[in-house]
């Protein structure tokens, strides 16, 4: 009989998984957004485009717009991989992508050559592995404590996002160039060793979800009722096949709610350093490489660290929860903690306690994203998870490719993001009420009678088994 290992190899899928995320928000996500400004200011941007004459930002969100399309369209490709390769492959060609994509970054001087390596070695690199096959991975290994999970992974968001400013440190004390040296280095030498340990299932290894022990041999029929319904209980897979859950209204709510959230997430995200340099400016802009722009620079990476640390904080406590109440509403309310932060940025007041709110705000906002997943996990099940991710991404990123690009355009014409927080506003509102009335998908009738037999063959054995003796 084999020997249990004394820690389910699950949580260190989720290690794992944690680790790698937080490279890559420590570096992407978060990190460039520091790197941001000081790009802006040293790279050549061309005077000049299809006749049109945008500013730097412009041109910035442009390319941001770009690399979400190029997620997009590879989703579907990339999640099919994920299902057909396994997610070691999929996390070893990201990390090795990504990390060459820095290193390319740091050489760059024109604007042209920053948009070839921010989309196709960027963009391709952090959204075809990372998440995109660690979550698909801890779907497997996961279902009663599928919240939970996914949560602890989330933490990589804000455990990277923390070291926020350790990137504009390094920007400070060795220019942005080295610097994107440095971070490249270390992901080619952290992710790919590190996609080694990663599994596809369970079952590959001799194992069953959430560690739970083999069903006894010798156990009656009674007892092996009881091990399937705790093992179902919580969050059993459904298993749809991406066909059936693509037929399902379900499905593509859930991908709208999901859409209305990333299209706000694309924006505050790519330009959350900007917006709070622009806040604490309260409407008189500062050269950045002057003494109070570079100020202004290192106290913008402290708030963003501090609210990847916050969001690191909410994530566990928000997969906690979610294991015990309905997801769907606590996303919708997630949802509205994200209006309330924009919203309190339109005062442009400059008061640091208003950028302190919003950056908590925001935070619990953003930990509605591991729930989002294992929504997706509880409707449809483990069999086509990563490729039902993938045509997710698909009209995902079409939709949130323009966010960082209208909004940079609104600040470069009027000198202010006051305009552009209006709709992201409305967009988590929107996605507010998209949660909190989704519906669960209807089972597929093969699924219904699969369930059926099941259940037909279970109360045949317990009625043919022995009677327990007095």
């Amino acid at each position: 009989m084999m020997r249990r290992p004394r820690i389910f190899y699950g949580w260190w899928i989720v290690i794992v998984s944690l680790v790698a995320d937080g490279m890559k928000h420590g570096s992407f996500n978060r990190g460039f957004t520091v790197l941001y400004v000081p790009i802006e200011s040293d790279v050549i941007f061309p005077k000049s485009v299809l006749g049109f004459s945008p500013q730097s930002r412009t041109m910035l969100g442009l390319a941001e717009g770009l690399g979400r399309f190029m997620g997009g369209v590879q989703g579907p490709l990339m999640g099919y991989c994920t299902d057909r390769f396994g997610p070691r492959v999929m996390l070893a060609f990201g990390g090795l992508m990504s990390g060459l994509g820095f290193i390319l970054l740091a050489r760059t001087t024109n604007f042209w050559w920053f948009l070839l390596v921010f989309v196709v070695f960027l963009s391709v690199g952090f959204r075809s592995g990372y998440n995109n096959a660690s979550i698909a991975a801890v779907n497997n290994w996961f279902r009663r404590r599928r919240g939970l999970a996914m949560s602890v992974v989330s933490m990589g968001n804000g455990l990277g996002g923390a070291s926020a400013y350790l990137v504009g440190l390094l920007v400070f004390l060795v220019g942005w160039r080295d610097a994107c040296t440095i971070l490249g280095v270390a992901i080619l030498a952290v992710v790919i060793p590190l996609s080694y340990f990663l599994r596809r299932s369970p079952e590959d290894m001799g194992q069953l979800p959430d560690g739970d022990p083999p069903e006894p041999a010798d156990a009656n029929a009674s007892d092996r009722d009881t091990v399937t319904r705790r093992r179902s209980a919580n969050g059993g897979d459904t298993d749809f096949t991406a066909r059936e859950a693509m037929r399902t209204p379900s499905y593509w709510l859930l991908v709208m709610s999901t859409g209305f959230r990333n299209i706000v997430h694309a924006g505050a995200s790519f330009l959350m350093a900007p917006m709070i340099i622009w806040f604490m400016e309260a409407g008189v802009p500062v050269d950045p490489a002057s003494e109070p722009g570079q100020r202004n620079i290192i106290i913008a990476a402290a708030f963003v660290s501090a609210f990847s640390f916050a969001n690191m904080v909410f994530n566990p406590c928000m997969g906690w929860i979610g294991d015990k109440v309905d997801r769907r509403k606590l996303s919708a309310l997630c949802m509205l903690s994200g209006a309330a932060a924009l919203g309190s940025l339109l005062t442009q007041s400059g008061h640091l306690w208003q950028v302190v709110l919003f950056v908590l705000l925001l935070a619990f906002a953003e930990s509605a994203n591991p729930l989002n997943w294992a929504i997706m996990g509880d409707f449809f099940g483990r069999r086509a998870y990563a490729t039902l991710r993938g045509w997710q991404h698909l009209p995902d990123q079409l939709a949130s490719m323009w966010t960082a690009m209208w909004m940079g355009a609104i600040y470069d014409y009027t000198n202010s993001f006051y305009w552009a927080l209006f709709p992201l506003v409305v967009l988590y509102i929107a996605a507010a009420i998209g949660y909190w009335f989704l519906p669960r998908p209807p089972m597929p009738r093969r699924l219904q009678l699969q369930q059926e037999r099941n259940t037909a063959r279970r109360n045949r054995a317990i009625r043919a088994a022995p009677e327990p003796a007095d």
